[in-house]
Parts: C-alpha cells; sequence; structure tokens
C-alpha cells in the first residue's frame, strides 16, 4: 500500500500545474522563510536551519529543509538570505532569494514591517527515472531543468505581548509546464501567521496559528500551543487541519542556540500507510532577546529613555567614543 501510495505522489507530482510552498510545524521560530517582513526580530543576528521529513517510510514522499540568516542593521532595517529545497515524488525545487524589511516604530515597543525577496528558483523533474507500469511511456522519457526569477511580498506587525503576519511566497507562478507562466494573482498563496503571549518569566502561554490558502485551492491551518518554562524550555501540542496531531518540544541551550522537534502523527484515514513526519529545528542568534516582559526595554528603549530610531544621537556617540579612543580631548557634537 506504501509503494501504491509512493506511485500516486509521483504522478501527481508530475503533472500538477501549481507550484508548491512548504509549510513547517516549527514555523512560530522560522517566519522569515515565508515572510521577509519577519526577520530578526528575536536577535540582531539569525540563523533558522529547519528540515522536514514527511510521511516516513513512504517512497517519493514530501522532504523540505529551510535556512534563513538574518541582520539587523538598526530598529528601522533589516536584511536576510533564505535557501529552501522542496522534493515531492520525482520534483525538487531550489530556491535563493534575498531579503529587505523596513520597519515603523510605535512607542518604542511596537514595530510594523514592510519586507520584500527577490530571487531565484531551479526546478528539476526527473522523469527518465521513475519506475512506471508501461514501458518506454513517452511522458516519462526526458528530465529537464529550469531555472526562473521569483519574488515574495509580506507584511509583519510586532509587539511585546502580540504578533501577526501576512505573505504571499511566490509572487511568480513559472512552473515546468509552461501553462499560464509569471505573474498569476490568481493562483497566489496566501500566508497568516499570528500568535500571542501570555504569563511571565516562570510560564508562558504562546498560541500560534498558521493559515495558508488560495483562489482554488484547498484551505490549510495549524494550530500550535507552545508553553514555555523559564524562558528555557518549551513543551508544543497543536493540530492540522488535514486531521493530523503536532506533539514536539524545544529547548534554548544557550543564549544563542535553540534547538527544537516536532512530531505529526496522521489520525484521518490514511494513518496506517502514511506514515509518521518529523521535523528538526536548530536556530542561532546574537544573543536571543526571548524574555517578552523585557521586549520593549531590551530592544527599543535607550539608556536615557529613547527611541534607538534617533540615529543621528547614535552617530554623535559612536564618533565621541572613538576619539576618546584615539586619544582626542574634543567632542563631536
Amino acid at each position: 500500500m506504501k509503494k501504491s501510495l509512493g506511485i500516486a505522489l509521483v504522478i501527481l507530482s508530475t503533472f500538477a500545474f501549481g507550484q508548491n510552498t512548504m509549510r513547517f510545524s516549527q514555523i512560530n521560530f522560522a517566519q522569515g522563510v515565508n515572510n521577509p517582513a519577519a526577520i530578526a526580530h528575536d536577535g540582531s543576528m539569525m540563523i533558522d536551519l529547519i528540515f522536514r521529513n514527511q510521511w516516513f517510510g513512504v517512497d517519493g514522499a514530501p522532504t523540505s529543509a529551510a535556512f534563513n540568516g538574518q541582520y539587523e542593521f538598526n530598529q528601522s532595517m533589516a536584511a536576510g538570505l533564505t535557501m529552501s529545497y522542496d522534493r515531492i515524488g520525482v520534483n525538487q525545487t531550489t530556491s535563493f532569494a534575498g531579503q529587505y524589511a523596513y520597519r515603523l516604530g510605535f512607542d518604542d515597543k511596537r514595530t510594523l514591517a514592510f519586507g520584500l525577496g527577490l530571487g531565484i528558483d531551479n526546478m528539476v523533474s526527473h522523469l527518465a527515472g521513475t519506475q512506471t507500469t508501461q514501458a518506454n511511456d513517452p511522458a516519462f522519457a526526458q528530465s529537464y531543468a529550469k531555472v526562473f526569477f521569483n519574488g515574495s511580498f509580506g507584511v509583519f506587525y510586532n509587539s511585546p505581548k502580540f504578533y501577526i503576519g501576512g505573505s504571499i511566497p511566490r509572487l511568480f507562478q513559472t512552473t515546468n509546464s509552461d501553462v499560464e507562466p509569471g505573474f498569476q494573482p490568481p493562483r497566489w498563496h496566501y500566508y497568516v501567521s499570528t500568535g500571542w503571549y501570555l504569563g511571565n518569566k516562570r510560564y508562558t502561554f504562546n498560541p500560534h496559528i498558521q493559515l495558508k490558502g488560495g483562489i482554488n485551492m484547498p484551505f490549510q491551518a495549524d494550530l500550535l500551543l507552545r508553553n514555555t518554562f523559564i524562558n528555557r524550555f518549551s513543551i508544543n501540542v497543536g493540530y492540522r487541519s488535514e486531521n493530523s496531531l503536532i506533539a514536539g518540544f524545544d529547548v534554548l541551550i544557550t543564549n544563542m542556540a535553540r534547538v527544537g522537534y516536532a512530531f505529526n502523527y496522521d489520525i484521518g484515514s490514511l494513518s496506517r500507510v502514511k506514515g509518521a513526519s518529523n521535523e528538526i529545528y536548530l536556530g542561532l542568534a546574537f544573543p536571543y532577546n526571548n524574555d517578552r516582559e523585557d521586549f520593549g526595554k531590551r530592544r527599543y528603549i535607550n539608556n536615557k529613555g529613547g527611541s534607538l530610531s534617533d540615529h543621528r544621537r547614535h552617530s554623535r556617540r559612536k564618533h565621541h567614543r572613538r576619539g576618546r579612543r584615539y586619544g582626542r580631548k574634543h567632542k563631536y557634537r
């Protein structure tokens, strides 16, 4: 039965016209993978690595991996680099993109960011190596590859207790089939991700909801309930709309490293043949701003209570310190 399911995946992935966009259970950590506006919010320098093996044991089942490096220039601007790999059946897509986010600050604690990503996708179909029931099937006679331009857009609102974001991960819908290629808004996939924080330093409850939808495509949703103890260790449970349960944990090993694991178990009619899904996350930040109670004070307010977005004041202070370091007595005003 598992082999039959694998063959069906190969056929469906080969003749599908729309692009697949990745979906992870621990996306609350790596939101920048699908939203260029949600980068460098939990640290000035960050790296997110996430790997997902879906339906373990099924030949041709989806496998996804993503890397997202992020750097915050100042309160108003951040940049990132994202790379991803997504395979289903005989089709695989490798993507590279640069990201830029511009932020508007409110009350030194809340920000609204707009993000844009630009890059390329490399799509490969290994049709020639496919085992088919009909010998010398012309539809599977030749493998091919294609490189094409793509982009993404997103918005993200962040505050000490609440966050919400929306994005379009792929603005251009070019596929190997060349059916309606390019800029096709009716075929966009829309992502909405939101969550909030309740509790204190000893215990924090963080419900997170991720929605994915589009025209003429099934609506998909994830609910993740994250329970964090002393800002270090979290136990996560949740539900995926495809009738599967989510369970996992994450640990902040040091102020600069976090590891996480998520497990999906299908409870639907295909649970005996689909297998379970496993997901591993590794995050690095220098350092993490994990204390949400001190979010505003630690990230957006300077020692005198003013906003860190006053770049002129910071420039004068930097030059003044530099002058004292090299023995100059005069001050930069």
